[in-house]
């Protein structure tokens, strides 16, 4: 039977209040001092905080009677409330004859005795102090302020005790962020600069527009960079965000409209004879970057109508010589344009090309230009009189075209109001006019080629073969020519391709589309895959132009079996031996693999149970369970590699079989071709527990014994932790005794285990629990420190009720073996260590004079 934790330790306080402290529980009096204050401790402790923050300290003191208390820093002290199990105590406690105390708290004893008084120092102020006041300072209060980045120890001092702690002061915290300007309007096209400013909190400010991270709520209407430059998109409003160090500050901008930011009026200036009107043109710049022919909507006006004149659709007419200003007005902007107006007079007329030739059957326009007295010029070809001085050398008509009729030179003239201009024409032999090539349009796979041909057609109506003579060349990379003009498609798109041959060029379009693909690659062409498993088929397409390209995606996949399958990604799936074929096709184009299916492989393996618990010397099956590549799950306890990572604490044989060797936690693991599974055993010590009655051997006069032995189970002594309890699981009695390998401890129950109980009073009956342990350092075996480990074993002997008619008889009952807990152990170890520190060796049981 356990024993319960919550009575062990009730029955121990009460032993340490009534004998440790060797106070009187019951009797009335007993004399005890003011409880003297032994340390400080400071909350909280070991802290960093943000330069310019501050931090709420507060110090406990704790006293030599075990009580701790919340130190004042100003105000007036008050006794803490005593807890349940204190306030018996208090209420026999006594101040000794001639102390000081103060704030006194008196209740009646339970005896109804004297008056019983608890006591406290009332003591001075808390003083506060730091190390370093140029890190931080602190206040009468306990408050700290961080005013420099450092660390600095701050301790409180009372009643001559002094407690510390580090406070460690780091960079200022940032607080908030303001952007700024906090609401703006922009037109669609437009930019604003933002400013993002943090506050810190230290009272600092510092320009985080480069630091910050920028973001806006709706980018289709305004987004922003990382230099907080925020453009406008679309019509709407945004909230414009800046974030740092987890601070975000916002603003919000209002898009509106395009915005008109300048007209330009073209031609800018123009200059206009006497009479003569030309077409102005206004056109808008928006902050968009668009542009909009404002002509017809523009307010025309003109700086001195009397010399230019403008109407409302942007016509101006020359009125009288001068200079005069075009203006174009609309929404606010205005464009302008120069006009100056003359009076012309004709002084020369120039024919031109002044000396030209041309080869027989070749026409050519030829101008007459009048110069005027204003230094403008005029074009008179149309007005103008046109004359030859050969006409079987060359003709020219009313337009002063000019045709080439045989070889030879000759004179031409253009006259108009009196004035007369020449130039002179050679006629030479045919020239080439044009080149044509065949075909004009052509389309090519990428990689293909074709062959061109170029004609020539002369001045004289002649043609010829130019093929040979001709300089090829292409306008781009997608296709290239030879100097036999064979022309091959080298990428996508479309190029021109000319041939230039005395001056002369013709081209030609050649589209190049997409190469022709010509066979597939399956990859692996060959390959085996255990059953269950899948892998990655890979289709490569190769093109007339010499490139391959990946049609793993595009291509029609199929298997020609159900051994495996296929999907449209090419992955490939074992499902049973055999042998199949995938096959990869692209239009009529086909590749294919061939697939060897092999028995499914292990993928993984589970142990089971993946977590178990032992108990010194016992055993379990462990069941190695494989995950196959085909989905299914084998048993393969019977061909696993098991092992044990700690076999000390538990072995494992060939076929799993686990056996707890002595306290601890291991894993056991088995491996099958490399892949391992696991589980985790943990062996839990044991403790040997008897109920004792000593009402009959009290009576009879006859003894109770208990043996123990240590049956070598771990080799090497062990410790036998006796715990001795009343029947009120209060524990009475404790010692650690030593017994060798395979040796015996014969204990006496009335002089070894319950003749020096803690409280005086031996007990008539109870429990006795014995734990194995390893022993300490120094080789010794000490109860209230713990090291379970090993097996002991138990037996005890009990003597009969006496009878009439009978003669004293005695039984014997072995100890039961029961698993101990952590917790259990940590307990019995706790009250037996306050039984030895209170006792003064009452409490401590003897180790008997059984030998070993």
């Amino acid at each position: 039977m356990k024993s319960s934790v919550a009575l062990r330790v009730i029955a121990v306080l009460g032993a340490f209040l009534c004998f440790g402290m060797a106070l009187s529980c019951g009797s009335g009096s007993a004399t005890n001092g003011a409880a003297k204050l032994t340390q400080i401790s400071i909350s909280p402790a070991n802290q960093s905080i943000p330069k310019g923050t501050t931090l709420q300290l507060s110090a406990t003191g704790t006293y030599n009677d075990g009580s701790t208390q919340t130190l004042r820093t100003s105000g007036t002290w008050h006794p803490e409330d005593p807890s349940p199990e204190m306030r018996d105590a208090q209420r026999n406690i006594t101040a000794a004859p001639g102390s000081s105390l103060t704030q006194p708290t008196s209740e009646p004893s339970a005896a109804g005795g004297a008056e019983g008084v608890v006591t406290k120092a009332l003591g001075s102020l808390v003083t506060w102090q730091t190390s370093q006041p140029s890190v931080a300072t602190i206040d009468s209060q306990g408050v700290v302020t961080a005013v420099g980045q450092g660390v600095t120890q701050v301790s409180a001092t009372y009643d001559g005790v002094t407690g510390a702690t580090p406070v460690t002061v780091g960079q200022p915290a940032l607080l908030s962020i303001t952007v700024s300007p906090k609401q703006s309007s922009v037109p669609i096209g437009g930019a604003e600069r933002l400013t993002a400013t943090g506050s810190f909190s230290d009272g600092s400010t510092q320009d985080l527009t480069q630091s910050a991270t920028w973001s806006s709520s709706v980018v289709n209407t305004a987004s922003v960079n990382a230099q907080g430059v925020v453009l406008a998109m679309g019509a709407g409003v945004a909230q414009l965000s800046a974030a740092y160090q987890g601070v975000t500050g916002s603003a919000s901008v209002t898009v509106g409209a395009p915005a008109l930011l300048g007209i330009t009026v073209s031609p800018s200036q123009t200059s206009l004879p006497l009479g003569e009107f030309e077409q102005l043109a206004a056109n808008g710049t928006y902050s968009d970057g668009s542009t909009q022919n404002l002509t017809q909507s523009a307010t025309w006006s003109s700086s001195v109508s009397a010399t230019a004149n403008v109407n409302a659709q942007g016509v101006v007419t020359g009125t009288s010589t001068g200079v005069a200003q075009i203006s174009a007005s609309y929404q606010g902007a205005t464009g302008n344009a120069t006009v100056t107006v003359r009076a012309p007079a004709l002084v020369t007329i120039t024919v031109s090309p002044n000396q030209s030739s041309l080869p027989v059957g070749e026409t050519s326009q030829f101008t007459a230009m009048g110069n005027f007295s204003d230094g403008s010029n005029q074009n008179l070809t149309q007005s103008a009189t046109w004359a030859s001085s050969g006409l079987a050398i060359a003709s020219v008509n009313t337009q002063g075209v000019v045709t080439a009729v045989g070889v030879g030179a000759a004179q031409l003239s253009a006259t108009a109001q009196g004035i007369t201009g020449s130039a002179s024409v050679t006629v030479a032999q045919p020239v080439l006019l044009t080149i044509t090539i065949s075909p004009s349009q052509s389309s090519l796979p990428l990689g293909e080629s074709e062959p061109l041909t170029a004609t020539g057609s002369f001045s004289d109506g002649s043609t010829r073969s130019l093929v040979q003579s001709v300089t090829w060349t292409s306008s781009s990379a997608a296709a290239s020519v030879n100097a036999q003009g064979v022309v091959a498609g080298m990428s996508l798109g479309v190029a021109q391709v000319s041939a230039a041959y005395q001056g002369i060029n013709g081209s030609a379009s050649v589209t190049v589309g997409a190469a022709a693909l010509l066979s597939i690659s399956v990859s692996p062409n060959q390959y085996s895959l255990p059953a269950g498993e899948s892998t990655q088929l890979a289709a490569i397409g190769n093109f007339s132009n010499g490139t391959i390209q990946n049609l793993t995606p595009t291509a029609t996949w199929s298997s020609a079996s159900a051994i495996a399958s296929v999907n449209g990604s090419g992955a490939v799936v074992a499902n049973a031996v055999g042998t199949s074929t995938i096959t990869a096709s692209v239009g009529s184009v086909t590749g294919s693999a061939s697939l060897t299916v092999t028995p499914a492989v292990v993928v993984g393996l589970t142990i089971t149970p993946a977590a178990i618990s032992l108990v010194l010397e016992n055993s379990s099956q462990l069941q190695a369970m494989a995950n196959m590549s085909n989905g299914t799950i084998q048993n393969m306890t019977a061909s696993a590699a098991w092992s044990s990572t700690q076999p000390d604490i538990a072995s494992v044989t060939s076929y799993g079989y686990a056996t707890a060797q002595q306290v601890g936690t291991t894993t056991i693991e088995a491996e099958i071709n490399g892949i391992t599974g696991s589980a985790s055993l943990t062996v839990i010590p044991l403790m040997a527990v008897s109920y004792f009655n000593l009402a009959n051997a009290q009576q009879t006069g006859f003894e109770d014994t208990v043996q123990l032995t240590n049956p070598g189970l771990t080799s090497g002594n062990l410790c036998a932790m006796v715990y001795v309890l009343d029947s009120k699981q209060v524990l009475n009695e404790c010692c650690g005794c030593t017994i060798s390998d395979s040796g015996l401890l014969t204990l006496s129950l009335a002089n070894d285990l319950t003749a020096n109980t803690l409280t005086g009073k031996q007990p008539v009956a109870g429990v006795i629990e014995v734990v194995p342990s390893n022993p300490g350092q120094n080789g010794q075996c000490n109860a209230a420190s713990l090291s379970p480990n090993g097996v002991i074993l138990g037996w005890g002997t009990n003597v009969l009720p006496p009878s009439a008619n009978t003669n004293v008889q005695v039984t014997e009952e072995t100890f039961a073996q029961t698993q101990l807990s952590n917790t259990e152990a940590s307990v019995l170890a706790g009250e037996c260590s306050m039984i030895q520190q209170l006792g003064s060796g009452a409490g401590v049981c003897s180790c008997g004079t059984g030998g070993n």
